[in-house]
């Protein structure tokens, strides 16, 4: 017998983006606001549907607002992970962009 399904576990809250990083990057307070929202839209969802968390209820191919919010919540997750990316490339491009010159071709004299 399969056991129960457990109901995803919350991921660490990113790191705010603080003023100088939004000076370059405006878009990661979007972004984190975004991946907030997703969270706590499938935590409301899964209360809202507790079948969702139980395999054998199958409850999604009865009745359509569950279909959808199960829809809801495996699509969360893949848009949740590509935001994760796109926020860490924007913080690489921005500790490059902020990273000291370390130019060595000039001959002090």
């Amino acid at each position: 017998m399969k056991p129960r399904a457990r109901p995803p576990t919350p991921a660490p809250a990113p790191a705010s983006p603080r003023v100088p990083e939004l000076l370059l990057a405006p878009q990661l307070a979007a972004i984190l606001l975004l991946e907030c929202a997703l969270d706590i839209a499938a935590q409301a969802l899964l209360a809202e549907h507790p079948t969702l968390i139980d395999d054998y209820a199958r409850a999604r191919d009865r009745d359509p607002a569950v279909s959808l919010a199960y829809l809801i919540c495996r699509r969360a997750g893949a848009l949740e992970d590509t935001l994760r990316c796109y926020r860490r490339a924007v913080r690489a491009a921005y500790d490059a962009a902020t990273a000291p010159d370390t130019n060595d071709d000039d001959i002090p004299f």
